[in-house]
C-alpha cells in the first residue's frame, strides 16, 4: 500500500488522498532516490506480496457494528462521506513481531548545509520515536550502526504538496513489512529552501504510523490526518494503534 502526507496550502483546502499500487515514483536532485515498482496483489486495504491469500487461514471477518465502537479511527474509511470514499470492508494489517525493538535508520540528508542536515535528521528521528512503546520499543538509529527493520529515504521532492510517502506490503506468512518511507527535504508551495524541521517531525510521525499499520484519521487533531494539521500524536492516534495491535492480524471488518 502506498500512502503519503501532503501539506495543507490553505485552511479550507483539503489534499486528496491517492492510493497507488505498483506505481513508479522517480525522484531527482539532492538526496534523490528512485522508488521503483514492487510486485503486490490487491487486497481490501492495499496489496500483498503473495499471489493469493486464503481466507480460511485468516481470522474470521467481523461486523463493524460489533467492532468499531471505541476503536479510534480504525473504521473511519467505512464511515467516510461520499460513496467514492466509503469502503465496504477494511483489512487490518500490522507487524507480527519485530523481534524486540524496532530499529529505523534515520540517515543524515545529503545536502550542503551541515546544520540544516542535522536539524532535519533530528526532526525525523523525533517523529519516528513518537511511536515508541506503541506497541513496542522503537529506536531511531542516526549513526547507521544497527541492523534496521527499514530506513528513512530522503528525496528532493515527492511532487506537488506531498512531503512524505510510505509503502508497505503484507503477506500471510510475515504480516506487515515496509518497502520504504520517504521524506522530502525541499520546501513546498513554491517556497525556496529546505523543509521546516517541525513539518518533517510531524511527517515522519505520520508516515511511521502508516509503517506500523495505521490508515488515515478523519480528524484534523490526529497526526494520521491526511494533511499536516496536528501538533503531536494524539490520544486517539494511540488508541487506534492500541486496538490495531490487540486485534488478530488480517482481520476484515465489514459494514
Amino acid at each position: 500500500m502506498l500512502v503519503g502526507l501532503a501539506l495543507r496550502p490553505a485552511p479550507l483546502a483539503l489534499a486528496l488522498l491517492i492510493l497507488l499500487v505498483d506505481g513508479i515514483i522517480a525522484m531527482s536532485g539532492d538526496g534523490s532516490v528512485d522508488l521503483g515498482p514492487l510486485p503486490c496483489t490487491s487486497t481490501p486495504k492495499g496489496c500483498t506480496d503473495s499471489a493469493e491469500v486464503s481466507r480460511t487461514d485468516l481470522p474470521p471477518a467481523v461486523h463493524a457494528a460489533d467492532f468499531c465502537p471505541n476503536t479510534g479511527y480504525l473504521c473511519s474509511e467505512l464511515n467516510a462521506s461520499g460513496s467514492e470514499l466509503r469502503l465496504s470492508e477494511i483489512w487490518l494489517q500490522r507487524w507480527r513481531d519485530p523481534g524486540g525493538t524496532m530499529v529505523v535508520h534515520v540517515p543524515l540528508p545529503e545536502i550542503d548545509d551541515p546544520a540544516i542536515a542535522r536539524a532535519l535528521q533530528r526532526a525525523a528521528a523525533q517523529g519516528v520515536r513518537a511511536w515508541n512503546n506503541q506497541p513496542f520499543p522503537v529506536l531511531a538509529d542516526l549513526r547507521g550502526d544497527r541492523n534496521p527493520h527499514f530506513a528513512i529515504q530522503w528525496t528532493s521532492s515527492l511532487g506537488g504538496t506531498q512531503i512524505g510517502l510510505a509503502r508497505t506490503r503484507w503477506s500471510e506468512s510475515n504480516g506487515l513489512e515496509v518497502d520504504y518511507l520517504a521524506l522530502g527535504i525541499r520546501a513546498v508551495h513554491g517556497r525556496a529552501g529546505w523543509a521546516d524541521p517541525a513539518q518533517i517531525r510531524l511527517t515522519a510521525a505520520h508516515e511511521m504510523g502508516h509503517a506500523l499499520g495505521l490508515g488515515h484519521s478523519d480528524s484534523e487533531r490526529d497526526v494520521m490526518y491526511p494533511t499536516n494539521t496536528a501538533t503531536s500524536v494524539s490520544a486517539r492516534d494511540r488508541r487506534s494503534m492500541e486496538v490495531l495491535y490487540e486485534t488478530p492480524d488480517g482481520t476484515v471488518i465489514r459494514r
